[in-house]
């Protein structure tokens, strides 16, 4: 499978090199008032650091999300796998921040170094927010901190008028639904050369689309889904085949019979009824995992990653396997931590999690969710959590002894296990070409 470039944010310098204090960085936000400009470039100017940055990014994440919310909550919904959102959710309920930043990233609206380093500044403003008041008053952000998140946030968001989305991206995305599609057509040869991230948005679309949708637009789904399904299933991971098995359970169950005959058409001709769940038990569970990767990635997540993780444990001593690729990588998450540490409470429950996971469900996450599991391969650029993944999971858990059946992933372990930093950090970054296409 070719790694195709689908889109690309516009090269646009709102930031000359020559635009250096904080003031005048601030004056390039276009999206900011003036009284927003003139008081965060006073803070940074003025050496209130901390106040500055968290004014600065309360105003970057909004005009983040308002971008974001142009595509349709329910498409960034269908991105984030997450199938009850409507369009009259609030977008501020649906993602996080750093959900924010990756989607943004792959709408190509920024680049992936922007995306770094809006992260990085993103886990700065955290780390301050989580210190106890006798550790505020002994730490403080520094000045090149401070500044240098300002020229990120101005350069990647608030000095663009308008954050331009990949119009190709949200076309097709439109076409699943409103167009039955032909062998002939650009959108399925375009589909044919796509990165993984693209398989699995297209099922998420079309699977969503077959719960909700009615009519002309349920006839035109469900055709796509007989073309597009078996033309990818052979590359499919078993998250995005349970998610079909899933989808035609879930239909069956509340009668909608037009659905379930157009999925059974297509399972049938794929051979791919053992991803039907013979329950829909799994669903607590992927909605337990979800709330602890929001936990996870908001303010304050030491704290709020206790209740969630704990949750997810008293649900039953056993995972569903349609469930795993959705709670192994949230477990992870919290046993890992971030580069500033992890939760003292909620770690414990997340070991106890992993303790209890036999050989063969460990080498179904190497070989089924790690290839895809962006969260725990971002962790891997990290020094700490990098450390962390190579003793207290690849080392405790001999996961280099499990077979990989990617040859990535077994140069993975195997580098973890040696903990060549070097040799991780590029094999991570080539596990998330593999699924997003050549990087921007």
């Amino acid at each position: 499978m070719t790694n195709t470039v689908l889109w690309q944010p516009e090269a646009v310098d709102v930031l000359p090199a020559d635009v250096t204090s904080p003031k005048e960085i601030a004056s390039r936000a276009v999206q900011l008032s003036k009284k927003d400009k003139e008081q965060i470039g006073f803070a940074l100017e003025h050496g209130f650091y901390e106040m500055g940055m968290n004014y600065l990014w309360t105003r970057t994440e909004q005009a983040l999300k308002t971008e974001l919310s142009s595509v349709g909550l329910t498409f960034i919904g269908e991105m984030l796998g997450k199938a009850d959102v409507s369009e009259d959710d609030d977008i501020n309920d649906i993602i996080t921040t750093k959900e924010a930043i990756k989607l943004a990233e792959e709408l190509g609206m920024i680049s992936s170094t922007d995306a770094l380093r809006l992260r990085q500044s993103n886990e700065i403003i955290n780390h301050f927010s989580q210190l106890s008041i006798e550790e505020s008053e002994a730490q403080d952000i520094d000045r090149e901190e401070a500044v240098l998140s300002l020229k990120t946030c101005v350069r990647s968001v608030l000095g663009k008028p308008r954050i331009p989305v990949a119009k190709k991206f949200v076309e097709f995305r439109e076409a699943l639904e409103s167009t039955t599609l032909n062998q002939e057509d650009p959108n399925v040869d375009m589909l044919k050369g796509s990165p993984y991230f693209y398989y699995k948005l297209t099922i998420s679309v079309l699977m969503n689309a077959a719960k909700k949708a009615n009519g002309a637009s349920l006839e035109h789904t469900l055709a796509n889904i007989n073309l597009l399904v078996p033309m990818i299933w052979g590359a499919l991971r078993d998250s995005e085949r349970w998610h079909i098995g899933h989808t035609y359970a879930e239909a069956y169950s509340e009668g909608k019979s037009a659905s379930v005959v157009g999925l059974k058409k297509t399972l049938l001709k794929v051979k791919g009824f053992d991803y039907v769940p013979e329950n829909l038990r799994s669903d607590s569970f992927v909605k337990a995992a979800n709330e602890i990767i929001k936990a996870h990635e908001g303010f304050n997540n030491f704290h709020n990653e206790i209740a969630p993780i704990r949750n997810l444990a008293n649900l039953g001593s056993t995972i569903p396997t349609p469930a795993l690729a959705a709670c192994l990588p949230a477990i992870l998450c919290v046993y890992i931590g971030n580069s500033y540490g992890s939760s003292h409470s909620a770690r414990p429950v997340a070991k106890e999690l992993l303790d209890s996971l036999t050989p063969e469900r460990w080498e179904y996450y190497i070989n089924h969710v790690l290839p895809s599991d962006m969260k725990i391969i971002s962790k891997l650029l990290d020094d700490r959590t990098r450390e962390v993944w190579c003793d207290d999971i690849v080392n405790n858990y001999e996961l280099d002894k499990l077979t990989a059946k990617e040859q990535s992933v077994s140069k993975l372990l195997i580098a973890s296990k040696k903990k060549n930093s070097a040799n991780i950090k590029r094999l991570a970054q080539t596990l998330r070409e593999e699924y997003y296409g050549d990087t921007k």
